[in-house]
């Protein structure tokens, strides 16, 4: 590429740092791939601002005339000079093309090159006396550098590594504004889901004359119970079934009746999440196995219970629903189940 268009790339490539912070990028890797094609464009500059010898132009020879006496017959070489004839040679003529170029005989041409001592210096090779070989260190040709531009585009390079020093300071501080904002926005909607819960299991409780905290082993059952038909739902696991038909809603709908159990554990044990993180293991049967690890284990705790909502997340990712449809669902069932309970379910 030429000047100009190694500038239009730079011009590119700074344009897409730019959309890359509008658009609050939160991959280092891509803002480090530009920065890399940056400095690599800065090199290529460079090396095209370095002035380069210019060919030394070849001696133009004019060509030599000759005229012919129509008269005698005889070719005439007056115009054949010593300069003409070297620069005849310079250009790789051998003395035969020379003959044929001006038009005179090998006898003529001979007597003009002993006459003007040429003969040597074109056809007998000259003796070299023989010199003893001498060591000599081998000289290295060191390019010419315009230090000048050379400053300038060191210049250059230190500015846009100051540059792209502070964006990857301004992504990192992205990430922890957004890392706060998520934990805000899912501390909201968790806290919302953990009321609505509370609201159900207290009027439950109430309704059959229980205390919340004598089903804890019930409840535990029940979670692993709802587990298992949602893996029934999802059919991943039954290896001898060739057509799996999967009932998307249905699917939906039993995983969903987890989330209502787990957010029911969390209020008897009194642990409420208040943000959480997608936890995922290679395959949907083993997240369905280690999230019912989890629950059944006999040394529940706190972080536990924290672990198992964050694998709940996980399932519920790689099941492939969002969030938002995990809450709509939600929203359906919970009225459904304060309905059931209206009616002596």
């Amino acid at each position: 590429m030429n000047t100009v268009e190694l500038f239009k790339h730079r011009l590119a490539l700074l344009a897409e740092i730019n959309r890359l912070t509008d658009l609050k990028c939160t991959d280092d890797s891509a803002y480090r791939a530009v920065g890399i094609k940056l400095e690599e464009n800065i090199i290529a500059i460079r090396a095209l601002r370095i002035p380069s010898e210019s060919p030394k132009p070849k001696p133009k020879v004019q060509p030599v005339k000759s005229k012919i006496n129509e008269g005698k017959g005889e070719k005439m070489t007056n115009q054949l000079t010593v300069e003409a004839y070297k620069g005849m040679k310079a250009q790789g003529l051998t003395d035969s093309a020379i003959r044929k170029q001006i038009g005179i005989d090998n006898n003529k041409l001979y007597k003009f090159k002993q006459e003007n001592g040429l003969i040597h210096a074109y056809d007998k090779p000259v003796k070299k006396e023989k010199v003893a070989p001498v060591l000599r260190e081998k000289e290295v040709n060191v390019p010419m550098v315009d230090t000048d531009r050379s400053s300038i585009l060191e210049k250059e390079l230190s500015d846009f590594k100051a540059q792209l020093k502070d964006a990857l300071s301004f992504i990192e501080s992205l990430k922890t504004e957004n890392a706060k904002l998520n934990e805000q926005v899912w501390g909201n909607r968790l806290q919302m889901l953990y009321a609505k819960q509370a609201e159900l299991e207290n009027f439950i409780a109430d309704k059959h004359g229980i205390a919340i905290h004598d089903y804890l082993n019930e409840q535990q059952l029940a979670i692993l119970v709802e587990l298992a038909e949602s893996a029934n739902e999802w059919q991943g696991f039954k290896y001898w079934k060739l057509k799996k038909d999967v009932d998307r809603e249905k699917l939906l709908e039993e995983t969903v009746d987890v989330l209502h159990l787990i957010l029911a554990r969390g209020i008897v044990l009194g642990w409420q999440v208040a943000t959480v993180k997608a936890y995922k293991t290679t395959s949907i049967t083993m997240q369905y196995k280690s999230l019912m690890q989890k629950i059944a284990t006999d040394e529940e705790s706190q972080k536990t219970y924290a672990l198992a909502f964050n694998m709940y997340i996980g399932l519920v990712e790689m099941l492939g629903f969002t969030w938002q449809e995990v809450e709509t669902a939600y929203a359906k069932k919970h009225q459904e189940n304060i309905d059931r309970q209206n009616n002596d379910y």
